[in-house]
């Protein structure tokens, strides 16, 4: 598996498509190998801008996606899609397929369009987002453009990912000061008032205008058609401003692209460690489990409990615990070791991070 993960890793820092895609499917069933796939890669990593494209249903996110990438590509920007997909209720699979309907813009090498499906996950992203579009970034894409499902207003999880929110308003909703109360425009960087070429567009547009002064921050409206082209040309100078911004700005330690700690793919990667380096634990009885009882969830923390079977070797425990001090701090973590049962059979064993992984 590492060697493979070795030239997979070397094939996308060269540009290969095909690599790409194998990582990206990867990350879909495999997010602890995709977590070791993004230590190789970690120095590629934080330097594409990330937009977050989000909307109600019926927007026009997928059509302005198509329109945003073309005139992105003339400006000769490398871009990669990542089309957050309803899961099929039959195959579980992304059930629109919005790859389809800008899937003609792939055919340029310098873009990229990939849909996953939710899977079930709340808040508009599948839980291998973050993954697939750190190895977006690492493929060498100036731009990621997240779309999301656009499920409603709790749609914040593309917020935390994206450098900039672009949030989709179509005319026509019914109740316009429905943006009073809808939290995630509260969070835009762009707002877009899509099919301006429609009469309900010029409302929509004094809807949010007039309910602008009421938040925190009063972001940009630009109405656009991705019929006519209208507007698109202004929002994607808009964007790419900032982008410009953003890069004449140092980006903090704790980069939000950096790769998450993800206590189940840290405690794969250093088993796979272990078990390469002291080949005899396989059969000597040695269990090695993680007890976080927040597993999942991201704790900043891992907890791991070494037991002994009846029967076997304290040695073999002593060993084990000793290696995976050396492999942990090596990985950036800090160890604390709890007393040994008096039976000398089993110990718990803390990690916690304090410096970022080496590659």
């Amino acid at each position: 598996m590492s060697v493979r993960l070795e030239q997979l890793a070397r094939d996308i820092a060269a540009g290969q498509r095909p690599a790409l895609a194998r990582a990206l499917s990867l990350a879909e069933r495999d997010p602890a190998a995709a977590a070791t796939l993004l230590a190789k890669l970690a120095e590629r990593l934080g330097r594409a801008h990330v937009v977050g494209i989000t909307g109600p249903p019926g927007a026009g996110k997928s059509t302005l996606v198509g329109a945003l990438v073309r005139h992105l590509l003339q400006a000769d920007r490398r871009v990669a899609v990542l089309a957050v997909d309803p899961s099929s209720p039959v195959s579980g699979g992304a059930l629109l397929g919005d790859r389809f309907r800008i899937g003609e813009l792939a055919a340029d090498e310098r873009s990229f369009v990939r849909s996953t499906a939710t899977r079930g996950s709340l808040g508009g992203l599948t839980r291998a987002a973050r993954q697939m579009v750190q190895l977006m970034d690492a493929a060498g894409y100036d731009l990621v453009l997240v779309e999301t499902v656009g499920t409603g207003q709790s749609e914040i999880d593309v917020a935390q990912l994206a450098d900039s929110l672009l949030v989709v308003f179509p005319p026509g909703l019914g109740d316009e000061l429905q943006a009073i109360k809808a939290g995630i425009l509260e969070l835009a960087d762009l707002l877009v008032v899509t099919k301006s070429d429609t009469a309900g567009a010029t409302l929509a547009c004094q809807a949010l205008q007039g309910v602008l002064p009421m938040w925190r921050n009063a972001p940009p409206i630009h109405p656009v058609s991705a019929l006519s082209g209208g507007g698109i040309a202004e929002l994607v100078a808009a964007l790419l401003q900032r982008v410009q911004d953003a890069a004449a700005k140092p980006r903090p330690l704790a980069d939000s692209m950096a790769p998450p700690f993800v206590p189940e793919a840290v405690f794969e990667t250093l088993r796979e460690q272990l078990e390469r380096r002291l080949p005899f634990l396989a059969g000597s009885g040695l269990r090695i489990a993680l007890t976080n009882a927040a597993a999942g969830q991201g704790p900043s923390r891992i907890e791991l409990e070494l037991c002994l079977a009846a029967g076997g070797d304290s040695y073999v425990l002593g060993v084990a615990v000793g290696a995976l001090v050396v492999l942990a701090g090596d990985a950036g973590l800090s160890c604390d070791i709890g007393p040994i049962d008096p039976a000398g059979r089993a110990l718990r064993l803390g990690l916690t991070p304090v410096r970022p992984p080496q590659a």
